[in-house]
């Protein structure tokens, strides 16, 4: 207990410097930042050299794998300070970080008056989902697993709703979400992170075999929604790109949940692919399929 109001109270100071410390000065802190839990973090550094020797084997080079997972930490680190500054901004300071890419494949869709999941990566910016998203277009609803710091996940709540996006605890929230989309809310999904074997569909992803959350494809054939890939792609910092991609439809499909599924899982490995320093390699997305890869 003692030690989570100690995290929070740290995070509260840094809050506090990302908001008074001028953005020019903080873009290079936060890179040194960076740097450093890069420099010790074997554990994760290990982990993304695998994943990235998987999937490129020996297409690309060392130094060019080296300088992707420094981008993945850099990320991170810039995520932090877009959490932090986009909670006091409002569509109007917010629109002057983002360029919109195939914008009108959303308006279509909601002018339609279609139900909506957006499905995304741990890519980019994806938090902008709750903001930028929901400001914007609709209210949004997405899924999480609550922070283990009690402290740190009630500022978080708080910080979302500010932008009439709420946040569902993962465990049981299939009703939650089916009844946000029923009321209209834009329903916002990251599927791109392990599940285990019995939980979801064995697809291809990045070129490789792995298991996919369904979640978003029986939800959607449940409730006649479509899906919509978008991603929020780095440019610089406090600069996006959203990129909406073509809508999946699950009745063009016979309600196929596998195939909808890798439909999901191509459009998110092409955009890794296209840009591979912006995705989440930390993680040990395949360590049920090829057991004993991170060991």
């Amino acid at each position: 207990m003692l030690k989570d109001y100690l995290i929070f109270i740290i995070y509260k100071i840094f809050r506090g410097i990302v908001l008074i410390v001028p953005k020019s000065i903080m873009k290079y802190l936060l890179i040194f930042l960076a740097k450093f839990v890069y420099l010790i973090d074997y554990k994760h550094k290990r982990y993304s050299k695998i994943n990235l020797d998987l999937v490129y084997k020996d297409t690309i080079s060392l130094e060019r794998k080296n300088e992707i997972i420094q981008n993945s930490y850099y990320n991170l680190f810039f995520n932090l300070y877009e959490h932090i500054e986009n909670e006091f901004l409002g569509l109007e300071e917010l629109e002057k970080k983002i360029t919109i890419i195939n914008e009108d494949i959303i308006l279509s869709a909601l002018k339609e008056e279609k139900k909506i999941i957006l499905i995304s990566a741990h890519y980019g910016n994806w938090e902008y989902i709750t903001s930028y998203i929901s400001l914007k277009y609709s209210p949004t609803t997405m899924v999480g697993r609550p922070l283990n710091n009690k402290y740190l996940n009630e500022d978080l709540r708080v910080a979302r709703e500010k932008h009439n996006s709420e946040m569902l605890d993962k465990k049981g929230s299939a009703k939650g979400l089916i009844k946000a989309l029923r009321d209209n809310r834009i329903v916002g999904l990251a599927i791109d992170q392990h599940v285990p074997v019995n939980r979801g569909e064995l697809i291809k992803f990045l070129g490789h075999d792995a298991v996919q959350t369904d979640s978003s494809t029986r939800i959607a054939i449940k409730t006649g929604a479509v899906i919509i890939p978008v991603f929020f792609i780095k440019d610089d910092f406090r600069k996006y790109t959203i990129k909406f991609c073509p809508e999946i439809d699950p009745s063009l499909y016979d309600n196929d949940v596998n195939k909808i599924t890798q439909l999901q899982a191509d459009a998110m490995s092409n955009q890794i692919l296209e840009k591979p320093d912006d995705w989440f390699w930390l993680h040990r997305r395949w360590k049920d399929i090829y057991l004993g890869i991170y060991k």
